[in-house]
């Protein structure tokens, strides 16, 4: 089962303090309040890395950044992607930004992507 080899790659890494399967999700807690959410289909190869964080002033969806390969239809700007439906999805002043992505829902590869783009933000968000 591809949560399997996911599970050990984050517990590896040791960036996480507890890495749990929720639901049909993988959940790896960062902080109290700071979390990755692995979302995963094996059937339909649909997919989702989140970052959540539950501080975000915003009601509602908590995620920071994230891939996936949700189509998005009501945002006609992540059409012009070139790796459209795959994206990278961040907050930037409380509004989403929409960008390429090399993601493509191969989650045991793509896993040391996101623990490097994670330990990266983490690295700029201490030195501000």
């Amino acid at each position: 089962m591809w949560y399997i080899t996911v599970k050990t790659k984050l517990e590896r890494s040791r960036l996480f303090r507890r890495v749990e399967i929720v639901g049909a999700k993988v959940r790896a807690q960062i902080t109290a309040d700071l979390f990755l959410d692995i979302y995963y289909d094996p059937t339909s190869h649909s997919y989702s890395y989140a970052v959540i964080d539950m501080n975000l002033p915003e009601p509602g969806d908590k995620r920071l950044f994230g891939w996936d390969d949700y189509p998005h239809e009501h945002v006609p700007e992540i059409r012009r992607l070139k790796s459209y439906p795959h994206h990278f999805q961040r907050r930037q002043d409380s509004e989403w930004v929409f960008e390429e992505s090399p993601m493509r829902g191969d989650v045991e590869r793509e896993i040391p992507l996101v623990i490097k783009h994670i330990r990266a933000y983490l690295r700029r968000r201490t030195s501000r």
